[in-house]
């Protein structure tokens, strides 16, 4: 007996690099589906929905020196230096201050200073200020955007500070001279005697500034460039140096990082004791150095350019930040993975590898539901995965149809024996009884389809349930009142989105929607993929991607080209720590050789590459779990949350509304450890206030 259920090839990202820009472009199959044999199928659609077609992304741009390139200015020793790696707020006691700038503050013994960055740019158009952003956005840490050339002259003493009121943690350039073209002229975006007081607070205060594209001058504590380089054609290999490890101690310790499409200045570090080198190349060129300042300022710049989709700035970023802000911060980072497998004990089509290009999606001619061997194939796999640190929580999340286990539905049935043998080796999600659509269901079918599958899980004691979450088929059912209200009274809680549908995606990183129908259920975005529901093999995957994307590329992609690019993009989501989930099909379960199956690949490719990378184990949350830890992220980043610090002393953290706060770096009782730093979550009440030890 074979079940009638309707699928589409989902849209997905890939990143192409042309001489002109670097654009990330969405591409999805035009093909039609046609009804099976006997009729047309009640829930089906007639095509399939494309997805947006390009998302421009800046190109890298070299930077120019500007006409009133600031002169540095240095100030009277205000405390003793700090180490240019590892330092952290201390408690401090100022001396005398008779530098050549007087601090128009005065000497500040105990300064207070709000736990917010201050990000400045030139003109707001610079290649790196979305990766800024980026960065601070996916950590929560609060910060404020300052365009220079917008107001000139603007950037005084009392935007800054208020006597020995700090506003900024830490400052971050997105050029190290804020250089801009203003229609005639490179010009700096800040007079001289604005960098001159953004230095004082930097000295006064502690504060460290962060640079994140730099041409490198004896005043960043290089020598003078030798080289600029294009990097898009040959990349630059960079490598963390032994003595910056430690401000970086999530990456592996030896590994190498690509800088790719981004121009990159190759210039040696000065020698005079001054410069700390953090980055590298093989030829001892410095593409990153912390500068120490003879009165206590740091400043830490790096000699490439970024963007948010480069590999090279979204492993870095966590550190950049953590040094900037001397590892203590609002907000904090995690790694999570959640594959969510659709369709379990159900059929899907199947594309062959001799099918026409030509031939709706989901009326093939062939169908495959995997088998009790294919599944405990998985489990072998999860088992593997497992004995690595990195990903030793590896669990596949299976959102399953109970009409598939019902005697007699599929003949012979060795999967569901099978599934129940090794049901606690997974998560389980409810996908609706027998895969109906749920765009236009009355209440009476939405209701039956849930307690059905609800009873299906209790029968097939499934221990990792919860009647909290659902995935709903196709996707369907975000804007059908009726369906939604049974889902409601029936304790539903969390439901997903398609991220490549409008209006679906993330409204924020990492933020999920709640449904407009019914306010308590929050929809988690999920991200489709190009390994497509239809195909169970390596010959059937690459037929089906080459039917859709050869004219994308040029040419036929083979298996392992295609595996590259797909895993491409999933690392770069565990990398950016989004933790959005992933769809897929049990057909990708499929162990084509006895052993190996499509996710399996795929998932290996990625986690090989993330490990290339991090030693931070990745997080793999139960469905209501993830949408609880999502739940909470909206409600701290919506809570209008702002903290300040003593140094070395205490932390007040104020809310305006109900959160709990991640703050990273503050060890309080109970707080977790993770990737070696301490993150406590602190619990306010709308308006509450609350003041807490640092030592």
């Amino acid at each position: 007996m074979k079940l009638y259920h309707r699928k589409e090839i989902l849209s997905f990202s890939f990143l192409a690099v042309t001489s002109i820009s670097l654009i990330v472009l969405l591409a999805s199959s035009v093909l039609t589906l046609a009804a099976p044999p006997g009729g047309v199928r009640p829930h089906d659609r007639t095509r399939l929905a494309k997805g947006q077609a390009a998302l421009p992304i800046k190109k890298s741009q070299t930077l120019h020196q500007p006409i009133n390139a600031p002169k540095l200015v240095t100030f009277a020793p205000a405390f003793q230096q700090k180490n240019p790696i590892t330092s952290t707020w201390t408690a401090r006691k100022t001396g005398a201050r008779a530098g050549a700038v007087p601090n128009a503050a005065g000497d500040c013994l105990s300064p207070t200073i709000d736990l917010r960055v201050l990000v400045i740019a030139s003109d707001g158009n610079e290649a790196d200020l979305p990766a800024i952003k980026q960065a601070l956005d996916y950590l929560g840490t609060p910060y404020t955007v300052y365009v220079a050339s917008q107001t000139p002259g603007g950037l005084t003493p009392d935007k800054l500070s208020n006597g020995c009121h700090g506003y900024y943690q830490g400052i971050i350039l997105t050029n190290g001279s804020l250089a801009y073209y203003n229609g005639t002229d490179w010009a700096s975006a800040l007079s001289q005697q604005e960098w001159t007081d953004l230095w004082n607070y930097e000295a006064t205060m502690g504060v460290r500034e962060l640079s994140w594209y730099t041409y490198p001058t004896p005043d960043f504590g290089y020598q003078w460039p030798t080289a600029a380089v294009d990097t898009s054609v040959t990349p630059i290999p960079l490598n963390v140096t032994a003595q910056a490890q430690a401000a970086f101690p999530y990456l592996n310790a030896g590994t190498t990082i690509p800088i790719q499409n981004a121009y990159t200045y190759l210039a040696q570090p000065l020698t005079d004791g001054a410069t700390t080198v953090v980055l590298s190349d093989a030829n001892s060129n410095a593409l990153a150095a912390v500068r120490t300042y003879s009165d206590g300022r740091q400043a830490l710049s790096l000699t490439f350019d970024s963007n948010p989709n480069l590999i090279h700035n979204i492993v870095l970023s966590y550190g950049l930040v953590n040094w900037l802000t001397q590892g203590l911060l609002l907000g904090s980072r995690h790694v999570y993975m959640s594959a969510q497998v659709d369709d379990l004990f159900i059929d899907d089509s199947e594309w062959l590898p001799n099918t026409d290009c030509s031939t709706p999606v989901d009326n093939t001619g062939a169908t495959y539901r995997i088998t009790g061997s294919d599944l405990k194939a998985v489990v072998a796999w999860q088992k593997s995965k497992r004995a690595a640190s990195v990903s030793a929580n590896t669990t596949l999340s299976l959102a399953f149809n109970g009409s598939g286990t019902v005697a007699g539905a599929y003949t012979p049935d060795t999967l569901t024996p099978a599934a129940t043998g090794n049901q606690a080796q997974f998560n389980w999600i409810s996908h609706t009884y027998d895969h109906t659509n749920l765009d236009t269901v009355d209440y009476a079918t939405a209701n039956s389809e849930i307690t059905l599958n609800n009873k299906a899980a209790k029968k097939l004691g499934l221990s990792h349930y919860s009647t909290l979450n659902m995935v709903t088929p196709d996707v369907s059912g975000l804007t059908n009142a009726a369906f939604l209200q049974a889902a409601y009274n029936n304790g539903i809680r969390y439901l997903v989105t398609d991220t490549s549908v409008a209006g679906y995606n993330n409204p924020s990183p990492n933020a999920g929607i709640y449904n407009t129908y019914q306010p308590a259920i929050l929809m988690i975005p999920r991200h489709p993929n190009n390994l497509f529901y239809n195909v169970t093999t390596p010959a059937e995957w690459v037929a089906e991607y080459n039917c859709i994307y050869a004219s994308f590329w040029g040419r036929n992609l083979s298996y392992q080209e295609i595996l590259d690019k797909e895993s491409q993009v999933l690392v770069t989501y565990l990398l950016k720590s989004e933790l959005d989930p992933w769809m897929f099909h049990q057909s990708n379960l499929r162990a084509y050789d006895g052993t190996h199956t499509l996710l399996g690949d795929l998932l290996d490719l990625t986690l090989q590459k993330y490990a290339q990378y991090y030693n931070l184990p990745i997080l793999n949350q139960t469905m209501n779990a993830l949408g609880q830890t999502v739940a909470n992220w909206m409600q701290y980043t919506g809570a209008g949350v702002t903290a300040s610090i003593v140094p070395g002393v205490s932390i007040t953290i104020t809310a305006q509304k109900a959160a709990r706060v991640p703050v990273t770096g503050l060890n309080m009782t109970g707080s977790e450890v993770y990737g070696g730093q301490h993150i406590s979550y602190v619990n306010l009440t709308a308006g509450q206030s609350v003041t807490l030890p640092l030592t």
